[in-house]
């Protein structure tokens, strides 16, 4: 988790904004605000906040519609959302809660409540990625295990018999191009071990929706 985790506070309230902001401020969170979240999605995409604080009356539009927004693009766990309502707004609370909003905070706010709720949402996401990555590099080295298993016993046979008949046919130009492919393969391979022996690896992208394993900037 970043050492000042980003907050963005939605509220159409100058004021509400300002006592927000000074809280958050004060316990070392970095804040960025709108005071309409017609514009939120861009504003996430190009800010990528760690939580978002949403007021649910607003007038330019209300912050169930404005969460039915967010989640069409980032869920519960990639992006907290706590609303931050009123004492009266139980119906619109639960509306919320059923949106897919992580939890909610009610005006005038208590800040010790508050900042406990904003750290818990951050370090479930926090967890939630870091296993999601787990799972990520567990698969990937599964894959790998078995690539190179399947793999290096015909490469060996192929390598075998390629310098049988270089022995044989020496001058012949197909045979050197043979040995230079398998030699290719064989370097491939090399490299995905040492993806697996670092655990570390970047995507590239591969055709329009699919990406693969950046061996160019494998990790020695």
């Amino acid at each position: 988790m970043s050492p000042n985790p980003k907050v963005l506070i939605i509220d159409d309230s100058p004021f509400d904004r300002e006592l927000m902001k000074a809280a958050l401020k004060g316990n070392g969170f970095d804040v960025t605000e709108l005071s309409t979240p017609s514009n939120c999605l861009n504003h996430i995409a190009a800010e990528k906040p760690d939580l978002v604080l949403l007021d649910i009356m607003m007038l330019d539009m209300d912050g169930i519609t404005a969460l039915k927004h967010i989640r069409t693009k980032h869920d519960h766990l990639t992006l907290p959302v706590i609303m931050v309502t009123s004492l009266t707004d139980s119906a619109e609370v639960i509306a919320a809660l059923n949106m897919g909003a992580n939890d909610y905070i009610t005006k005038p706010v208590q800040w010790d409540v508050a900042l406990r709720r904003i750290q818990t949402h951050l370090t479930i996401c926090e967890q939630a990625r870091a296993m999601s990555q787990a799972k990520e590099t567990a698969a990937v080295q599964a894959m790998i295990v078995t690539f190179n298993h399947e793999i290096n016993n015909p490469l060996a046979i192929a390598c075998f018999t390629v310098e049988a008949l270089k022995a044989k046919y020496s001058d012949d130009p197909s045979i050197s191009s043979l040995e230079a492919t398998l030699d290719r393969i064989a370097d491939i391979v090399k490299k995905i071990d040492r993806v697996l022996e670092t655990g570390s690896f970047e995507y590239a992208k591969y055709g329009q929706n699919a990406q693969m394993i950046d061996l160019k900037k494998e990790k020695p």
